[in-house]
């Protein structure tokens, strides 16, 4: 049973498109059955806030998950597979319950009402919740101490400002646009969602963001060199994964309509250049 768990676990991570699925297939087997685990968590809770249309039913699915995380931390019970590979994930690798809800929380940000032009405090909040709080998921996966939440919190920030500039057309059609109000005021431009996308000065604004990122990647290369290389092997092919998308979109002309992806050759290479040549390497 739990080896067919783990495959279908997998195949959700893998059906999302995840750019982490590449980095979590190189860790040992329990880390990689753990990192999977999260990822689907995370999959399913981000897919109810984006995917299901009646708010009402948003917040009952996302309370549920609510109360089965608690309940994972006190019971120890499951009802389904996520959930067993959860709680195997918790025991294995003593993960944290405010993690886990602080996810939630996050997708719960996006659940209540549309986010459109939020303070840069809210900003890093929503950045905190659905991405830096996966980061310190996996630190502890990796078997890192927590002189590590730095170089995790730097990556999760890093990765979702990517991420922000990335799907900006996909979020607008959503009704969603996490372009801070901050770089409203910079440019002098009103809060107006049905003409953000064809602000002139929106360029300028993704390159902004884009820097904003660039800041966060650098300073978790800094944090990166006090901490043990081999057990920040899946985390750093995560970190090319997404280097990469935003090479394609830094200090370049972005087309919103047109998805920024990795085509094969981008993963074939970043495995070339990290796992062969840095790992391997004498």
């Amino acid at each position: 049973m739990a080896q067919g768990d783990q495959f279908e676990i997998e195949k959700i991570v893998k059906k999302s498109g995840s750019s982490f699925y590449w980095g979590m297939k190189i860790l040992p087997k329990k880390q990689a059955r753990a990192m999977f685990a999260v990822y689907a968590f995370c999959r399913i809770v981000d897919d109810i806030a984006d995917e299901i249309k009646n708010k009402i039913k948003r917040e009952k699915l996302l309370k549920e998950w609510e109360l089965s995380i608690k309940n994972l931390f006190t019971k120890q019970t499951t009802k389904n597979l996520v959930e067993r590979e959860l709680l195997f994930s918790i025991k294995e690798f003593n993960l944290e319950k405010k993690d886990f809800l602080s996810i939630i929380e996050g997708m719960r940000m996006d659940s209540n009402s549309n986010i459109v032009f939020p303070s840069q405090k809210k900003l890093n909040l929503y950045c905190d919740r659905v991405a830096v709080a996966v980061g310190y998921l996996s630190i502890k996966i990796f078997g890192l101490s927590k002189s590590a939440k730095n170089y995790a919190f730097f990556l999760g920030r890093a990765f979702q400002l990517t991420n922000i500039v990335r799907d900006f057309r996909e979020d607008i059609d959503r009704g969603r646009c996490y372009i801070s109000v901050k770089y409203l005021q910079k440019y002098q431009i009103e809060k107006n969602l049905k003409k953000i996308d064809k602000n002139p000065y929106l360029q300028k604004i993704f390159q902004d963001i884009l820097m904003d990122a660039e800041t966060y990647f650098q300073k978790s290369l800094i944090e990166s060199k006090s901490l043990d290389k081999k057990k920040i092997i899946a985390s750093e092919i995560m970190k090319l994964f997404y280097k990469k998308i935003h090479k394609k979109m830094f200090k370049k002309h972005i087309n919103i309509n047109k998805r920024i992806k990795l085509s094969i050759w981008d993963k074939i290479s970043i495995f070339y250049d990290f796992y062969v040549r840095k790992v391997h390497q004498k």
